[in-house]
Formats: structure tokens, C-alpha cells, sequence
């Protein structure tokens, strides 16, 4: 499974509402590896007539061929959505709402058409906004508009697309994404763990707070010299004050004293098979994001029954109690997030005890199952909506 939060919902839900007897279907915009799933449908690219093959000649010279083509991913979602619709009718279609996509889904089939918000343009996309960032904001805003219902892990998140769109969302939903739990003899122990590692996991970057975390190590280090850092993700660098982008290595030597240096182990991206092992391994998972509408990197260490300390970004602190099942400090705040890490490495079983606690809030909101019911509700609210018109086939 890819190192990615949408296609972990997809394939945790995918199971949950399999195991109840439903039949799923997974349209993928792009391969994920080598994926034998028959669940999983590739898009048909639809049949392009001269003209549109010319426009998209002179459009790659203009904009870049890079640039992302809405109508021809768009008709290939239709495209595929309408042949397994063909095989087999298609009651209810749940499209992320990435690029806007999803419209075009409205209308390829009887199916009742929800989209569910993993992660807006317009509250993640990091760096200026530049045309092609407005465009995708816009249409994003379209596809909330257009469904039949939309869903969110938050209500937080709801509140957020709803005042930036203008929006109403008269049939909508706000529950968690599902994370696997895995068995007790699976679970993080005090006695399995370093209480001298730190664990973060997350990007490299500025939205998942790498720089907050740096910080709060650099004051949680200064007096213990036995704590380290492991960091594992992928490295998209931090933006300095001069519009600059600098990798790991470079943002480092420029930003954490000498000393220090050696006690943080940059691993890069890790594969999620061996994520819970490092999670295991580290007293403290730490996570310092400045926005998230749902951090996997705290609940699956949650699931895991390990101690957590993290920014209270607003969907998060729905779910979870400050100094009861998690250590939260305030978006941004290095100093807070250090106090609380020095907590748990001043009393390690009281640690411990948060982590029990995290883990028992993980089964009973996150597990598939909590999940499923909420959202087997949701789609029963939505069932007998009049089916919309208006997808672009060929």
C-alpha cells in the first residue's frame, strides 16, 4: 500500500464494508505498484478526436506538459465508473475531492455520488498560489457543490471548506477515518521501547511541522545527551525566509547547533511495513503538523498503544483529551511541545499509561467497524436522493 493517507482510508474502508457484505469497487487515477486487486478498475482514457489531440499539443506548449488535464482524467473516471456500472449496477460512488474530479463522476451511473474531503488545495498546498493552484481550488469547490452528499473526517474540516466556498452542505457527515488495530501482542510496550528515542513521521516539510519538531528537540536535548531523533518520510525540504527550498541535510547545517547534529537519524521514506517497528522501538511518537484533516502518523500510533505527543491541529482535538489519551501543545509552539516531551521522558510509565489510554480511544472511534456504522449511516441518508445528470463520457 502506498505511503499515502487517501489510499489508506480506500483500502481500510474497502476491507470494513466487505467484511458487512458490501461490494466494492476501486477506480484509481494512477497505479499503486503491482496491484492484482480485482477490486481494482485502471481508468479508459477516452477516445480523443483531432481537434481535442491539437489543443492538447498547443496547450502543452503553452502551459507546460506538465500541466494537469481536468477533462481527459475526468472522462477516464466516467469512463471506467460507467463500464462497472454496465457489469454490475453502482449504487454509491465516495470520490476524494482532489482536482475537482468527482463531477465527473455525477451522471455516469445511477450512483449517488459523495465526496469525501481528505485534504482541500486550498488548506494543504504549500508555497505561492499560482494559476493553476486557483483553478484547482475552483474546481474542488464545483465537486463539493455538485454531489449528493459530502463527507469529512471532522467537523472542523466541514466548517473550514464551508466558509471558504460559501457553502452550505445540506446533506453531510463528519466522522473519522478508519485505522487498523492491530493485536495486543502487537502493541507498544514500556519494556520494548528506548526511552532515549524520540520517533517523528511525516514529511520533511513545513505543513507537517518538521522545523517545530528540530526545535523542540533542540530544547528537549539540551540537558539529556542520550535522547535522540529518528525522522522517517519523504524530504520535500523547508522554504527559508528567502523563498528558498533546503533539504534535510542543508536545512539542518543551517539551523541546529553542531553538538546535536549527530543524535538525529534522518531515514527518508520508510516502507509502511517497517513504520510500526520504529514506532515500537521510540518512548515518544511526536508529530508537530501546522494543519492536518486527519494525521495517520497519530493514529496509527495510537492503534499501537504508543505514547503521543503532537500539535493540537482542530479535526485531531475532536477525537483526543489533552493529558488523557494524548500530550497535545499548541500549532507552532516548539516550547510547549518540548515541556511535553520532557514529561513523558521524566516519567515513562505515566507515559505509558497515555499510550493504553490512546489506544483504547483508537478502538473505540478510529477501528474499521466504529467507522463503518457511521458511515453506512450516512449513506443510507443519502439513497433515495434523485439521481443527477451531466457526466462527460466517451
Amino acid at each position: 500500500m502506498a505511503q499515502n493517507g487517501i489510499a489508506t482510508y480506500v483500502d481500510v474502508m474497502t476491507r470494513a464494508l466487505e467484511r458487512r457484505g458490501h461490494e466494492c469497487v476501486v477506480i484509481a487515477m494512477w497505479p499503486l505498484g503491482e496491484n492484482n486487486d480485482p477490486r481494482m478498475r485502471r481508468l479508459r482514457g477516452p477516445r480523443l478526436n483531432g481537434a481535442e489531440k491539437l489543443l492538447r499539443r498547443v496547450r502543452g506548449r503553452i502551459e507546460g506538459e506538465q500541466t494537469f488535464d481536468y477533462n481527459l482524467f475526468g472522462r477516464g473516471i466516467a469512463n471506467s465508473l460507467s463500464d462497472a456500472d454496465a457489469e454490475k449496477p453502482v449504487d454509491i460512488i465516495e470520490a476524494e475531492e482532489s482536482f475537482g474530479l468527482a463531477r465527473y463522476c455525477v451522471g455516469a451511473s445511477g450512483a449517488k455520488v459523495i465526496v469525501r474531503s481528505h485534504g482541500p488545495h486550498f488548506l494543504v498546498h504549500q508555497g505561492p498560489f499560482e494559476r493553476g493552484d486557483r483553478r484547482r481550488v475552483r474546481k474542488e469547490g464545483r465537486a463539493f457543490r455538485d454531489a449528493d452528499g459530502v463527507c469529512f473526517p471532522s467537523g472542523a474540516l466541514r466548517d473550514a471548506v464551508a466558509a471558504h466556498y460559501g457553502a452550505t452542505f445540506p446533506v453531510s457527515a463528519a466522522y473519522p477515518n478508519p485505522i487498523d488495530i492491530p493485536p495486543e501482542a502487537e502493541a507498544w510496550s514500556l519494556d520494548g521501547c528506548d526511552r532515549n528515542t524520540i520517533l517523528f513521521v511525516g514529511r520533511f516539510d513545513a505543513v507537517k511541522g518538521a522545523d517545530v519538531a528540530l526545535k523542540a528537540f533542540e530544547r528537549v536535548a539540551e540537558n539529556r545527551p542520550g535522547i535522540r531523533l529518528v525522522m522517517a518520510g519523504v524530504d520535500h525540504g523547508l522554504r527559508g525566509p528567502d523563498g528558498e527550498v533546503r533539504k534535510f541535510d542543508e536545512y539542518v547545517r543551517a539551523n541546529v547547533p553542531e553538538r546535536l547534529r549527530p543524535r538525529i537519524d534522518f531515514l527518508g521514506p520508510v516502507p509502511r511495513n517497517e513504520v510500526p517497528h520504529l514506532r515500537r522501538r521510540a518512548l515518544i511518537n511526536l508529530t508537530a503538523s501546522r494543519y492536518e484533516t486527519f494525521p495517520y502518523a497519530v493514529t496509527e500510533a495510537l492503534a499501537l498503544g504508543a505514547p503521543v505527543v503532537s500539535t493540537a491541529t482542530p479535526g485531531l482535538a475532536e477525537y483526543m483529551s489533552d493529558d488523557e489519551d494524548i500530550l497535545f501543545a499548541p500549532v507552532r509552539d516548539a516550547e510547549t511541545l518540548a515541556w511535553k516531551i520532557s514529561s513523558c521522558l521524566e516519567a515513562p510509565e505515566r507515559a505509558a499509561q497515555l499510550g493504553a489510554a490512546g489506544r483504547a480511544t483508537a478502538e473505540r472511534l478510529f477501528s474499521p467497524d466504529a467507522v463503518a456504522d457511521q458511515a453506512e449511516a450516512f449513506y443510507g441518508r443519502i439513497a433515495s436522493r434523485t439521481p443527477q445528470l451531466g457526466a462527460a463520457c466517451s
